[in-house]
């Protein structure tokens, strides 16, 4: 009979023990949860107001007062039609952004057969933001942008060609986008006057 009492004050202090320990974990828990839907709903209800510059419907209005200048060559062409894609430049206007784009190939692969089967592109484009009238400068830079092809033996020339068109319609994408972000960061307020 002791031996019962025992075993049974045992297995009820083991489930007293049991239980205490749950219910403390479920309250930490439960205060964990508590804590983090407090930080959701702080986050969610105090917004900075950032908002992306291309986003901005008023900040991409300097870009009506601005005429692209190039030169007349394919990959000039490529980087106005990217520029115009981005952003709304005007046909004529006061400011004039004029491009002048280069380009640096290098080679990647050679084979054992001395065959290139990968072409590195650089294009670097300067570039220039000045007013018409007075030719005060407001911005003047250099951006670059790199990337590859293939050319493999195994390719066809047509192939090889779409490879390359594509590298450059590519790399005027890349070059536009970081152009009209400097244009945006730097000089939207002189531009805009």
């Amino acid at each position: 009979n002791n031996k019962e009492s025992y075993t049974e004050y045992r297995i009820k202090e083991i489930y007293l023990r049991t239980e205490k320990n749950c219910k403390h974990r479920y309250l930490k828990g439960g205060a964990i949860l508590k804590y983090i839907f407090i930080f959701f709903v702080v986050l969610i209800t105090t917004n900075c107001g950032f908002v992306p510059l291309h986003k901005n419907k008023n900040s991409m209005e300097i870009f009506e007062d601005i005429y692209i200048q190039k030169e007349e060559t394919s990959l000039a062409i490529l980087i106005k039609d990217a520029l115009i894609e981005k952003a709304p430049f005007a046909e004529s206007a006061q400011n004039v952004l004029h491009i002048k784009p280069s380009v640096k190939n290098s080679y990647g692969v050679i084979t054992t057969e001395n065959e290139i089967t990968r072409y590195s592109v650089t294009l670097d484009v300067s570039y220039k933001l000045y007013n018409k009238k007075t030719k005060e400068i407001f911005l003047s830079n250099k951006v670059s942008a790199t990337s590859d092809y293939s050319a493999a033996v195994t390719y066809t020339g047509f192939a090889t060609e779409i490879a390359r068109r594509d590298t450059f319609e590519r790399l005027a994408n890349v070059v536009a986008e970081t152009m009209i972000t400097e244009i945006l960061t730097n000089n939207s307020s002189e531009i805009s006057q």
